[in-house]
């Protein structure tokens, strides 16, 4: 496994989900004839969620938390649940089209992307990938910026978090779907759910950005930062 340099953005994982992906790619190493597309959509869509549940959710919990009071957090976290339904309802749909042998293609990609990262919990695995150096830049000068109160458009921030998320999904879901090389049919009808779960998060985030008053600031940037390391890898 090559070594990941800054800037890079991680996530922590639940065990399950390396533990079912390295199950996976023993069976499909093995060459086994059994079917492994019920489980390989049960631990995409727990991973997909991860990452719905870690750049979404939490933030909304973590501005809840510490503003109960602002009862658009709460509400907001309905919606969420809405993105996450339709994600296992698409990826229930795909399963009839996951073959052994487009799965053998990407399941090492998947592994290769969580990573143990922290020296002081040699245990936790992480979603790990690497961002490039202009994004990196970009949101760095933008947390900064928030964090002195040189500026208050908490709406850039939240771009750069959006375009960290989509730099996560080229190579979570856009590189992988690449690989399975799907008809144009299949493809056509993963673009349309993942344009749609996309807009639906996207537009869920711009709208926490305009919810967001500048007292509330920090608890946005410190769920950014939680995830962007660009100055010091995971401790």
């Amino acid at each position: 496994m090559a070594e990941l340099s800054l800037p890079y953005v991680c996530l922590p994982l639940s065990a399950e989900i390396p533990e079912r992906t390295r199950r996976i790619d023993t069976a499909l190493s093995a060459g086994v004839r059994e079917s492994q597309a019920k489980p390989a959509a049960e631990t995409m869509a727990l991973a997909i969620n991860a990452l719905v549940d870690q750049f979404l959710s939490q933030l909304l919990r973590d501005l809840y938390a510490a503003y109960p009071t602002h009862k658009n957090y709460k509400t907001a976290l309905n919606i969420i649940d809405d993105i996450q339904e339709k994600v296992l309802h698409y990826l229930q749909w795909l399963t009839r089209f996951l073959s052994n042998e487009r799965m053998a293609v990407v399941v090492k990609n998947y592994l290769e992307m969580m990573r143990h990262l922290s020296a002081s919990r040699p245990e936790q695995a992480y979603l790990a990938v690497g961002l490039a150096p202009e994004l990196a830049a970009r949101g760095r000068k933008t947390i900064n910026a928030l964090r002195s109160g040189e500026s208050t458009d908490v709406a850039a921030g939240i771009e750069v978090l959006i375009d960290i998320i989509d730099a996560v999904l080229v190579d979570f879901v856009y590189e992988p779907k690449r690989l399975m090389r799907f008809n144009l049919v299949v493809n056509k009808g993963l673009d349309g759910a993942i344009y749609m779960i996309k807009g639906l998060a996207f537009r869920q985030l711009r709208t926490l950005g305009e919810m967001i008053p500048p007292e509330h600031v920090s608890v946005f940037l410190d769920h950014l930062e939680h995830h962007f390391f660009d100055l010091h890898p995971v401790q």
